[in-house]
């Protein structure tokens, strides 16, 4: 069942449907890395961003590129040094991310008007600890796995 929401959550027709609702073109790796930025309150260096987002470094330098090219985020130089780039959503950028939130947010109050706000508590409980687990599972190697952690059959 668990499965099945999560397949459901982020199927590529969802994304579709609500980027368009929100008059958003913008793919979920670029709104991942907006949220990111969005949270802190100083720029962030493109390894940072990395980090956070639980991705390597050229896999953020070609989404910043695209976000840059969009107008949703700008680059500045570190100090002079041309090979750190510090990275900021602009007011675009907020804009963007501020509409498809409140699309989102919409869109799942119309889904749950009828639904006991208790329940409502107990799944976003349940779905926090998935995603914990699933994040915390994807940012520790295979090879650091403990024994009894290990794939069957490895």
């Amino acid at each position: 069942m668990l499965s099945a929401l999560a397949y459901s959550l982020t199927r590529s027709g969802t994304h579709a449907r609500l980027t368009a609702a929100a008059g958003t073109p913008i793919d979920r790796s670029g709104i991942a890395l907006l949220r990111v930025l969005a949270e802190g309150q100083e720029p962030l260096r493109v390894g940072e961003l990395a980090q956070r987002l639980g991705v390597r470094h050229p896999h953020v330098t070609r989404q910043v590129r695209q976000l840059a090219e969009q107008g949703l985020v700008e680059r500045a130089e570190n100090g002079g040094d041309r090979r750190v780039q510090l990275v900021s959503p602009t007011q675009h950028g907020r804009d963007t991310l501020a509409r498809l939130v409140g699309t989102v947010e919409a869109k799942l109050a119309e889904s749950l008007a009828d639904v006991d706000p208790e329940r409502i508590m107990a799944a976003v409980d349940v779905l926090s600890r998935v995603g914990k687990w699933s994040w915390d599972s994807a940012a520790t190697p295979p090879d650091a796995q403990a024994p009894e952690d290990a794939e069957p059959g490895g």
